[in-house]
């Protein structure tokens, strides 16, 4: 009897505990989330107190995984770890055809690099361009690469059948952001003509530095607040048309006075300074979700303290940010929350090439935090480096998974992965002849290098030149400048349709001007002297110098055309008239500086950048310009 007693309460207590398992349904028994349970009771016809057994939290269902995603990790999964490392890696053409006495097609069939870039040394002419791109794309054939290039607009332009515009600091001069959205969106839609897809563009680099040998005009001006506007006007003009687009060069290159193509600058201030200045735009980059970001190869002592031998002369240097952890790693992923790709600047510049091991570089390139290494001069033996440094432990695959990643999203981004057929040659240099033709991007060109045109003295009303057929307009410069001055003038008058000058001579300077020369320039009062960049030019400059006080003391006045930089008037402080174009002989700057010469252009830019004296006070501050009527 006690036998069955006991049969019958186990029985009874398992029908219990079975009864409250059902009601209760633990999550850890069904796999469920307590939302799914509370909505698996709710759901049940249970007829107790709603409020005891409805969930306070909102049912939900386990997200499904990205299809995107999936396919990023089924790419990565099927790749070797030699593959991988060579997608962190974009090439140089010129390095490719030197090496291992392989075709370039093969080379890239046999390693899955990045990418490779071109420069107008690759570039012989529209149709052979057109070519190597089609063929390039052609022999990647398991993961389509870049064809990059370095078209920034200005004096930065690989492809010369193309309107080259008028440059960043041009744009800062216009003080229109809309105009670097505009030049953006066409220099996008230009070299994807020709089958680019990927511009290492544009500078976000302050150029508070007027003796900065490398960034200068290539930089929109001085103020952090309106670089970090034309940037990001011009990051979502590419954007517009399908171009993925590269800031550069963080943390900032703009207040250097060396190059670092040749040497190894360097940056004496503190966090704070960064913070206030250099960081600004790329920051506000960052907040509108750029792409890819390009390292720079500048040291700055006080924030990265860290040392090395350098490989050049055996002397203590300090490391670069683009070999950095600090900056890379600990500022800018994880500090400024920076989820896009990390490229370097080129690693075969003197900065890196020079003072770090090449096998160093790299190592410490991906130690650092960087994703995408440009032009490592080995790019076989780079790949080795990386595959033996995971192998023996220096560098986890892990790490080399993430960076390759997020290359592979990027691409995915802009449509590298579809699976789709790549244009023909005959249609893709079909579309590079169209852009060639695009007159209407020439008038763009030119408005915007018009508008630019920055007038900072004009004493006397010295400009414009006034029409006088009995005058001879004396033009003296650099002989690599005079023959397109020469050229402008003429075209410009002839079609304008009236006679300005009774001739038009050019004389080249090398030093001051001779007895004869100063005979035959005699009393005319239409002189104009074209300088170009005086700071980095000391033979220059002191020509420029001296033949400026030769007229000075033959009671002469002249007028200025700066072509290049603004800076020139430093060295030439009280000279009557100065016109700054920001541009180059072979941009539409110099006709839209001869144009305001001539005062077929009212001259309506303002000063993007401080002009200091040659004690360091202000000379010209930001947003000086004149007009005609001033």
């Amino acid at each position: 009897m006690r036998k069955i007693m006991l049969i019958i309460a186990s029985v009874c207590l398992i029908v219990v505990i079975s009864a409250m398992v059902y009601v209760q349904k633990p999550a850890w028994i069904f796999g469920q989330t307590s939302a799914q349970q509370a909505t698996n009771i709710n759901n049940s016809g249970h007829s107790g107190n709603p409020s005891e057994t409805k969930s306070e939290e909102p049912s939900h269902t386990e997200p499904s995984p990205d299809p995107a995603d999936l396919e990023i990790q089924a790419q990565l999964t099927s790749m070797t770890l030699a593959q991988k490392a060579a997608q962190m890696m974009i090439v140089d053409l010129d390095t490719l055809e030197r090496e291992a006495d392989q075709a370039v097609g093969s080379q890239l069939r046999k390693q899955q690099y990045a990418g490779v870039i071109l420069f107008q040394r690759n570039l012989k002419s529209a149709e052979q361009t057109v070519k190597l791109i089609t063929d390039l794309k052609s022999a990647s054939t398991k993961v389509p690469i870049w064809v990059a290039i370095d078209q920034e607009g200005g004096v930065v332009t690989r492809l010369p059948w193309l309107p080259r515009f008028a440059g960043n600091m041009a744009l800062g001069a216009t003080g229109n952001a809309d105009y670097a959205e505009q030049t953006g969106k066409l220099i996008g839609e230009q070299i994807e003509s020709f089958g680019f897809n990927l511009n290492f563009a544009p500078s976000l680099d302050i150029n508070n530095n007027p003796d900065n040998p490398v960034i200068g005009i290539r930089s929109f001006g001085s103020e952090p607040e309106e670089v970090a506007e034309m940037g990001i006007a011009m990051v979502k003009g590419l954007r517009e048309v399908g171009m993925p687009s590269v800031v550069k060069h963080f943390p900032g290159h703009g207040d250097t006075s060396m190059d670092s193509h040749l040497g190894l600058p360097s940056i004496p201030y503190d966090r704070n300074r960064l913070d206030q200045v250099e960081l600004v735009p790329f920051r506000e980059a960052m907040n509108q979700g750029v792409d890819m970001m390009m390292t720079a190869h500048i040291t700055f002592p006080k924030i990265e303290k860290k040392t090395v031998i350098s490989k050049k002369d055996g002397a203590k240097v300090h490391i670069p940010a683009t070999l950095s952890h600090t900056f890379l790693t600990k500022i800018l992923r994880e500090e400024l929350g920076f989820e896009g790709v990390i490229v370097t600047d080129s690693l075969e510049m003197q900065a890196i090439s020079s003072n770090f091991g090449e096998k160093e570089a790299i190592l410490q390139a991906v130690q650092a935090g960087v994703d995408l290494l440009l032009m490592p001069p080995n790019p076989d033996a780079s790949v080795k480096w990386l595959t033996d440094a995971v192998k023996q432990g220096v560098i986890t695959e892990d790490r080399i998974n993430a960076s390759v990643a997020r290359i592979l999203k990027l691409k995915q981004k802009y449509g590298l992965l579809e699976a789709h057929k790549p244009a023909s040659y005959v249609d893709q240099f079909r579309l590079a002849q169209k852009a060639m033709q695009d007159q209407e991007a020439r008038q763009t060109e030119l408005a915007i290098a018009e508008h630019a045109a920055t007038l900072l003295k004009n004493q006397d009303h010295l400009l414009p030149f006034t029409i006088n057929t009995n005058t001879t307009l004396y033009i003296l410069g650099p002989s690599a400048l005079l023959p397109e001055m020469q050229r402008q003038f003429s075209a410009i008058i002839a079609k304008e349709g009236q006679a300005r000058f009774k001739k038009i001579v050019t004389l080249p300077i090398t030093s001051g001007l001779t007895a004869a020369q100063q005979q035959q320039i005699g009393a005319s009062d239409s002189i104009l002297l074209v300088t170009r960049n005086l700071n980095t030019d000391k033979k220059q400059r002191d020509a420029v110098r001296k033949v400026w006080n030769q007229l000075r003391k033959a009671k002469q006045k002249a007028a200025v055309l700066a072509v290049g930089a603004p800076y020139d008037i430093r060295y030439i402080p009280d000279i009557p008239a100065f016109v700054a174009v920001y541009g180059d002989r072979a941009t539409a700057n110099l006709p839209a500086g001869v144009r305001t010469l001539l005062g077929l252009n009212m001259p309506t830019g303002k000063l993007p950048v401080r002009i200091p004296d040659q004690s360091g006070q202000t000379l010209f501050d930001v947003g000086s310009g004149l007009s005609y009527e001033d």
